[in-house]
């Protein structure tokens, strides 16, 4: 007679044979990568001048997963500012989190203000000459959305479209000029892609904006601003062409999700929602995209609202 354990275990195996034989296949066991570290975006142009407000900082994105920061640098170089970003960035790198200089304005993308777009490029670059490996911006981070230039804008958005390429190509011509090895990153919309008047001919060539755009810099993080993943207006499709193509021609992309508040349409931010809900949300969305070559990590916008959005969800937030 059979001890009780090998009883189970014949049962088990009789179980098995019985399945197969019924056209039952077993389903193979998948282990997915975990969730690559996020990146965040920080407006606050405070937080580098204050010691302990950068260590509260830093302490967050340890909690959070986060080992990048899109941080506020309009201007980088200056007596009074230099040691300030200087020390800021050595304590990031200490803490394993990478530094990109953020900055934009709409108007970078109009021709007459590509001198600003460039002056801005070579602020940063000059900051990282007279800086040690460790007190390094790593990445310079442009916010330019010309959609906000409003008549200018709607009377010619493909001329718009094509002077912003032609911009963010002479930045990185400067940067390459230069030498550096700084990254060349920038925001921009999901729906480039969507739209047929976002396509534009740009150096023989047809491709949505941001096809473009990948083509020309190192990194985009797309805007992709909903508060649910699934369906045909949901954040997973939204960011596929963008996300595939990258991969197609290797490079990578953030996925950008918003958690400001009061912000319309509201299905655009998680900021009216509560923590719990939007982290099972990212969690399908990093699971659509886990084993895309073209996939960074997720990107949260920002940093002061995402800590009241925890806050209010009942998380002890510093």
């Amino acid at each position: 007679m059979f001890p009780i354990l090998q009883k189970v275990t014949f049962l088990l195996i009789l179980l098995g044979f019985f399945l197969l034989g019924a056209g039952f296949k077993p389903v193979p066991t998948v282990i997915r990568a975990t969730e690559p570290q996020r990146a965040m975006w920080v407006w606050d142009v405070k937080i580098f001048q204050d010691e302990e407000a950068s260590e509260r900082l830093f302490d967050f994105c340890k909690k959070y997963n986060i080992n990048s920061l899109f941080y506020t640098a309009y201007k980088v170089t200056g007596i009074n500012i230099e040691k300030d970003y200087k020390r800021f960035n050595k304590q990031a790198h200490k803490r394993g989190i990478s530094v990109q200089a953020l900055a934009g304005d709409p108007r970078w993308a109009v021709e007459k203000y590509h001198h600003r777009f460039i002056e801005w490029a070579n602020d940063v670059l000059e900051f990282n000459k007279k800086s040690s490996a460790d007190e390094i911006f790593d990445g310079l981070h442009a916010d330019v959305e010309p959609y906000l230039l409003g008549r200018a804008w709607e009377e010619n958005n493909k001329g718009m479209l094509i002077q912003y390429l032609d911009s963010a190509k002479k930045v990185k011509d400067f940067i390459n000029n230069s030498g550096s090895k700084i990254l060349f990153v920038a925001d921009t919309p999901f729906w480039y892609d969507d739209d047929a008047t976002m396509w534009v001919e740009w150096r023989k060539k047809v491709s949505p904006a941001n096809y473009h755009l990948l083509d020309i810099i190192d990194m985009i993080a797309i805007m992709d601003y909903r508060n649910f993943v699934h369906g045909d207006n949901g954040s997973i499709l939204l960011a596929k062409n963008e996300t595939d193509y990258a991969a197609s021609i290797g490079k990578k992309l953030y996925i950008g999700q918003e958690t400001g508040k009061n912000l319309q349409p509201d299905y655009i931010t998680f900021g009216g929602t509560n923590a719990d809900y939007m982290e099972k949300e990212i969690k399908k969305l990093v699971n659509a995209y886990i084993d895309n070559p073209g996939f960074a990590g997720i990107a949260i916008h920002h940093y002061i609202s995402y800590k009241r959005l925890l806050r209010e969800s009942g998380e002890a937030v510093e």
